[in-house]
């Protein structure tokens, strides 16, 4: 087992990111993680280690109901191909403290610490039951390009 090294813990998250390159393409892509001080996105492009991008993450809350796209500047740190896609790692660069605020706030929802408007604390008993028959399975929910 290696140790994982990296300065912030990292959550598995798939939303979905507009990228938009220097170069001015614009590319639909979807989150596989995120942490403070970046991210990795599954996009049908390829994209050169350094890049600069803007890319929006925008947050489904259900059916009808999404959040503002959240823009966060990064650059790529490396290029991966997989599948029929690439896997792109990009680390946030010169985020406003607004930019910030709302990347820590959604970090603090992912990690649980807050709850969306609306939302119910769950019991003791139903967290650490950890099912939830609604969720399809790991080869299904890992799988970027199925939907």
């Amino acid at each position: 087992m290696t140790e994982d090294l990296r300065r912030h813990p990292r959550f598995s998250v798939d939303v979905q990111a507009n990228v938009r390159t220097s170069d001015g393409r614009k590319l639909p892509a979807r989150t596989r993680d995120l942490s403070r001080s970046g991210m990795c996105i599954i996009t049908t492009n390829s994209l050169a280690q350094r890049d600069e991008l803007l890319i929006d993450l925008i947050l489904l809350f259900g059916p009808s109901s999404a959040s503002e796209p959240l823009p966060l500047r990064a650059r790529v740190v490396w290029c991966t191909p997989i599948s029929q896609a690439f896997q792109i790692g990009a680390m946030f660069e010169k985020l406003s403290k607004t930019e910030q605020s709302f990347l820590d706030m959604f970090l603090r929802y992912l990690d649980g610490s807050i709850l969306p408007a609306g939302a119910e604390v769950q019991s003791v008993g139903e967290a650490e039951s950890g099912a939830n028959p609604a969720e399809p399975p790991p080869e299904i929910k890992d799988d970027p390009f199925r939907r």
